[in-house]
């Protein structure tokens, strides 16, 4: 049996070919009761538009690319965090019949594609700062200039006023800080927070308890084991992120100390890994899955040619026994 075609809906609906392209690619310029008969027919035949005859009548491929950067040359602590964010969006994506397409920078141009999400990429990466000027971007955590790019990010600056609040709540006034990679939008807004809001709280934040890290275990342990190293170390150390502060919670561990009792130590991201830690870490939740829900959102909104609003994504605090006595 042939597979029934446009034309074949167009007739048994008794409407045009364009009316049936509009109605089911939901144009908006259909009425409602003709856009159902539409409906009705193309079920009754069994019809499913073929993806590249679409694509030529609507000019969209329905594909969506999505790039993780390298996080300052550790991509795989990059998929670690943002693997649940890459999945929400490609389950968002499927709900509104798109597809994301895993992809690296270099290919973004090449691959056709209606849109894309790029995360964790430098703000300054020559060949995204390019491609916002032609296509469709959101960036997660990047900020982009473009005719047509959208900002999704997590509220950074309220998680690291909840982790110092609660630090000075229990008592601690010596804190350090190992900071994220300064090329990228959380490193820098939890370092700036940091500092401002530690001078608000009047803690004794010394030169050498603010530490540069990269969000690696690597980075955190080398930092911690220099901080717990100082004639007066600090009493709590704030990690910017959970990879960075399990790597703490095993340089206090290694010191002789006791983690939570002799040193508090606060990470930011909430992984997995940090309720299983020993002791468990008290860190700052990032919701990794309404992050992907509202990049796929702003992506699909500007397909649509919206201009989708700056979406900052709550965050909380989970109090763990690494800051607790």
């Amino acid at each position: 049996m042939a597979r029934p075609t446009i034309r074949d809906v167009a007739s048994r609906a008794g409407v045009s070919i364009a009316t049936v392209s509009r109605a089911l690619n939901e144009k908006g310029d259909v009425r409602p009761e003709t856009r159902a008969r539409v409906e009705a027919a193309a079920r009754e035949l069994g019809y499913a538009a073929d993806p590249a005859a679409r694509a030529l009548v609507t000019h969209q491929t329905r594909a969506v690319g999505v790039v993780v950067g390298d996080n300052a040359g550790h991509r795989d602590l990059s998929l670690i965090f943002f693997g649940k964010v890459l999945a929400s969006i490609s389950r968002r994506l499927a709900g509104a019949d798109h597809e994301a397409v895993l992809l690296q920078v270099e290919d973004l141009a090449a691959r056709p594609i209606d849109a894309a999400i790029v995360i964790g990429v430098d703000d300054d990466e020559p060949l995204v700062t390019d491609l916002a000027q032609r296509l469709p971007l959101v960036g997660v955590d990047v900020r982009l200039v473009g005719p047509r790019t959208a900002f999704v990010g997590s509220d950074h600056a309220a998680g690291v006023r909840l982790a110092l609040a609660h630090l000075h709540a229990v008592g601690h006034r010596r804190v350090a800080h190992i900071a994220g990679a300064a090329n990228t939008i959380a490193g820098r807004e939890r370092l700036r927070t940091f500092e401002r809001e530690a001078g608000a709280l009047h803690l004794d934040v010394q030169a050498a308890y603010v530490r540069r890290g990269d969000f690696s275990s690597s980075s955190g342990y080398r930092e911690a084991c220099a901080l717990l190293a100082l004639d007066e170390p600090p009493t709590a150390i704030l990690a910017a992120s959970d990879l960075m502060a399990l790597a703490v919670l095993q340089a206090v561990w290694d010191s002789g100390r006791v983690p939570g009792r002799d040193v508090a130590v606060v990470g930011f991201d909430d992984l997995e890994a940090a309720a299983l830690a020993h002791p468990p870490l008290t860190t700052i939740r990032q919701d990794r899955q309404e992050l992907g829900v509202r990049a796929a959102e702003c992506a699909l909104q500007l397909i649509d040619g919206r201009a989708p609003a700056e979406t900052i994504v709550p965050v909380e605090l989970v109090v763990r026994a690494s800051s607790t006595h």
